[in-house]
């Protein structure tokens, strides 16, 4: 592993065979980058959620899930869904590229490789991300007082309720939440009980108030199967800021 640099950029590489891991290591270390190792795929995702990485090389088979299956999670977490993915695997069958790209990956190398190749294809990827548009995140103030919340310079009064869902997405981010576990987390209902249109029914209502488009939100966003995220950074330039 290699200390970053200021102004470089942090590489994720994910690979169950130690050998493998410092053989990429070596090769991108004339680049200057920050090279994270993970071992498995528990490893790997707490290094995506804590280091934000620019890039992640990834193989198709770990010690405790298959890669196809960890790039198919890692779309999932807000914090890595755009991130790019390099699949650096020994398999070189059609199939086994074909089944890379459709899980969300975006490049695929053979095992071995040359370094100058490898430095390549990762200039190439950060050379896309970079000009990829991206997404305004609006700015939220939230005032526990007045259950307020200002959306950039539009201000909208919640009700309690709401104010609550939304600090908990404040205060919880990064990850995505089910309408179940909001339930728990909120209403203090049992797992597996309670009803789950209670929670879809306040997330409508604070999408009326605080989106510019609610029926094509961009402040909570949600993916099927995975549950509500916030996309919002928080103004903490206030007489009462929310602890994340």
């Amino acid at each position: 592993m290699f200390a970053r640099s200021s102004g470089r950029c942090t590489i994720l590489t994910v690979n169950g065979d130690s050998t493998a891991r410092r053989v990429i290591g070596r090769a991108l270390a004339p680049e200057g980058h920050a090279v994270l190792e993970a071992p498995d795929a528990r490893t790997a995702v707490e290094l995506a959620r804590t280091h934000r990485p620019d890039v992640i090389i990834l193989d198709i088979t770990l010690p405790d899930m298959n890669g196809l299956d960890l790039c198919a999670y890692l779309r999932t977490l807000p914090y890595v869904s755009h991130t790019p993915i390099l699949f650096v695997s020994e398999r070189v069958s059609a199939n086994a590229v074909a089944q890379a790209l459709d899980c969300g990956g975006d490049d695929y190398l053979r095992r071995p490789f040359a370094s100058r190749e490898l430095r390549a294809r990762v200039r190439a990827l950060l050379r896309r991300a970079a000009q990829r548009p991206q997404a305004t995140r609006p700015m939220l103030r939230l005032d526990p007082e007045t259950r307020t919340v200002t959306v950039n310079e539009r201000r909208a009064v919640l009700t309690a309720t709401e104010y609550e869902l939304l600090d908990y997405l404040f205060r919880h981010p990064d990850r995505y939440h089910t309408a179940q576990s909001l339930l728990e987390a909120l209403w203090g209902y049992a797992p597996g009980s309670g009803d789950t249109a209670l929670v879809r029914n306040h997330i409508r209502n604070l999408r009326r108030k605080i989106e510019a488009d609610p029926d094509h939100p961009n402040i909570i966003v949600s993916l099927h199967g995975r549950g509500y995220t916030l996309n919002a950074l928080l103004d903490t330039d206030t007489q009462t800021p929310i602890q994340r």
